[in-house]
């Protein structure tokens, strides 16, 4: 189906889902921060379609349009040929401005140490991508921003009843009769009146 990618096994991760490419695609773009992928083949001829990418990770499906789905987790063409490089001797071509441009990183430890946390972090979320945990978990979280925000609105509006006017807020039995003066009304000013028209 895929057959071997210039970084070699170590690089390659496989699944298989009862659910369509397609929807997987549209859960890790959604939920996981992957961008869609627009189903060209990088590798070849019957290598994988890219259903969605991250970073330098692309996942690929077998099939594009089946019920199910065959994915794998790769990384992109210029970071397998920088790891066929690295895994066969030829990591001296580098130098560390090249590999800084490329990758970011200045050495190769650094890649490799970047690369595998992205690949790990990139398997998990594909793992739940095609299990069905990462909308469960994107659910769990939306439910639990959803009720945080009615907390904070019952509390905003137990603090404006609080701190509500107690002249305004209050109800009288016969209140027709009753003028509305605001709750200051009877205080005294801070400083003395003065006659706008002084002769």
């Amino acid at each position: 189906m895929f057959g071997l990618y210039p970084a070699g096994a170590r690089w390659v991760r496989h699944f298989s889902a009862a659910r369509a490419p397609r929807d997987i695609q549209k859960v890790l773009t959604v939920h996981a921060g992957f961008s869609a992928g627009i189903f060209h083949q990088p590798f070849g001829e019957s290598r994988g379609a890219v259903i969605a990418q991250k970073g330098r990770l692309l996942v690929l499906a077998e099939r594009v349009d089946s019920v199910s789905a065959d994915l794998a987790l790769v990384p992109d063409v210029q970071m397998q040929n920088l790891l066929w490089s690295f895994n066969s001797g030829y990591a001296n071509q580098w130098g560390s401005r090249e590999l800084r441009v490329l990758t970011g990183c200045d050495n190769w430890d650094a890649l490799l140490r970047q690369a595998s946390a992205d690949y790990a972090q990139a398997c998990d979320l594909v793992e739940e991508a095609v299990s069905g945990a990462l909308e469960a978990k994107a659910a769990e979280k939306l439910a639990a921003e959803q009720l945080a925000a009615e907390k904070a609105a019952a509390a905003e509006v137990a603090d404006a009843r609080r701190l509500a006017d107690p002249v305004v807020g209050t109800m009288y039995a016969n209140d027709d009769d009753v003028p509305w003066l605001p709750s200051d009304y009877l205080f005294d000013a801070p400083h003395p009146e003065v006659a706008s028209c002084a002769h």
